[in-house]
């Protein structure tokens, strides 16, 4: 029995927009997917709006000389890309994913890769947002362990940007692109239904959004929390200086009226 080819795939999120306006004439494309030609070796690569380049077929290395290629017309490029990789077996009975995470399908058919392909770039999309947010509440960490302890060592003024670059990001990586909702492509191709959800499933697409979903609430609640103490700690010493100012004048005063 002959075993049946075996492609590798790696997915690059390269920036928070790629131009694809300015490479759809390169080839054909399916819904929300754009066809960026073959690659040496029989390779093809796939691109998506929200900055993302999939390669499969490929080497890593292949992978990355096309993402060079790409570089002009990538917009605010991160300052690494964020990979995943996958590995798909052609020629199966059916289409699945077996225990090793390889990617079985029954033909190399362009809506089926692409398919697969979409899947990986959401899953680094979800990855990169990931990361941001736990760097994001590394740095909360000692604000609140300070907090914890009875002291409140946060000043608004660098709290603020902090929190506010975790919201936004989180809120243009979902204003381009939903990483829970189903491909537009399955319009066109109902019959792979089973396998963007057998997809799906295995890359936890759904679960890591939600949970994105709750850690962002987190940044928000902790954030107004740090806030509201930083706030009241600035009234409060606001009015502990207007008192002591009130308090000196009244000093004065009183000293000018008892003096000789």
């Amino acid at each position: 029995m002959i075993d049946p080819p075996i492609l590798s795939v790696h997915a690059l999120l390269l920036a928070e927009r790629l131009d694809t306006r300015a490479l759809e004439r390169r080839g054909a494309s399916l819904p929300g997917v754009l066809s960026l030609g073959e690659l040496p070796g029989g390779g093809r690569a796939l691109g998506f709006r929200w900055g993302a380049l999939v390669c499969i077929g490929a080497s890593l290395e292949q992978a990355q000389a096309m993402a060079a290629r790409l570089r002009p017309h990538l917009h605010e490029p991160l300052d690494a890309p964020v990979r995943e990789t996958a590995r798909i077996a052609i020629g199966a009975a059916e289409d699945g994913v077996d225990e090793a995470g390889t990617i079985h399908l029954r033909d190399d058919a362009p809506a089926r890769l692409a398919l697969v392909a979409k899947v990986l770039a959401k899953s680094a999309v979800l990855a990169q947002q990931e990361a941001m947010l736990a760097r994001t509440l590394d740095r909360l960490e000692p604000q609140l362990e300070r907090l914890r302890r009875g002291r409140l060592g946060v000043s608004s003024r660098l709290l603020v940007p902090l929190i506010g670059e975790a919201i936004a990001a989180r809120a243009r990586s979902a204003a381009r692109v939903d990483t829970a909702a189903k491909p537009d492509l399955l319009w066109d191709h109902p019959e792979l239904a089973p396998l963007h959800a057998t997809l799906a499933a295995e890359w936890e697409l759904a679960e890591r959004t939600e949970a994105l979903a709750g850690k962002l609430a987190m940044v928000r609640e902790i954030s107004e929390t740090l806030l509201g103490l930083a706030e009241a700690r600035r009234s409060r010493l606001l009015e502990l200086a207007v008192a002591l100012l009130i308090a000196t004048e009244v000093a004065t005063t009183l000293y000018g009226l008892a003096a000789p």
